[in-house]
């Protein structure tokens, strides 16, 4: 009896090995990607004149900011000069403070403002790229038959060779490339 078992086994066994294991026990490989949204930006064609037109409107907003800054300091020259307070009578003397802290909020609530400005365009810009670029990874990842694509901000540990950011970089500057000829 024990040898009928024995048997029994062997040839489930054998028959097994001969045929294999059936395709529902197999999994395929994951495909699994892993992308930098920030490399993307700082790398790609787009989010560098992104970051230009960002820098340059910092820059120009920064000098209006500088001009009134210089108005500022004239005012409080004026103000600390000892010659001038014995010229300049009382009244005008106060005049020239109100314009001096008028000027003063004028100035914080600009510089308010801009710094909104510049956020405002910053989130903007950045959001454009990467609508273009989430497009591109997904027309990428089902062309290349990737199962899953993440971003690696939160990421732990992955190893490089599931970094596609470089590939998806070249194919955004491309798509970019095209746009600009049509």
């Amino acid at each position: 009896m024990n040898i009928r078992k024995f048997a029994a086994a062997a040839a489930i066994f054998l028959m097994i090995a001969a045929f294999g294991t059936p395709d529902g026990f197999c999994a395929d490989i994951a495909k699994i990607g892993t992308v930098n949204f920030e490399k993307i930006f700082n790398n790609s064609t787009t989010g560098k004149a992104a970051r230009t037109q960002i820098k340059a409107e910092g820059q120009r907003m920064n000098a209006d900011l500088e001009k009134l800054r210089n108005e500022i300091k004239e005012l409080q020259n004026l103000l600390s000069q000892d010659g001038s307070a014995a010229v300049m009578n009382e009244s005008a003397r106060e005049n020239k403070q109100w314009e001096l802290n008028r000027k003063i909020e004028e100035v914080k609530a600009l510089k308010n403002r801009f710094d909104r400005k510049i956020q405002e365009l910053q989130m903007r810009l950045i959001n454009t790229v990467r609508k273009e670029v989430l497009q591109i990874i997904s027309d990428f990842g089902k062309k290349e038959g990737y199962l899953l694509v993440i971003e690696d901000i939160n990421l732990v540990y992955a190893p490089q060779a599931l970094d596609i950011t470089d590939k998806v970089i070249e194919l955004y500057n491309s798509q970019a490339k095209k746009r600009t000829k049509q």
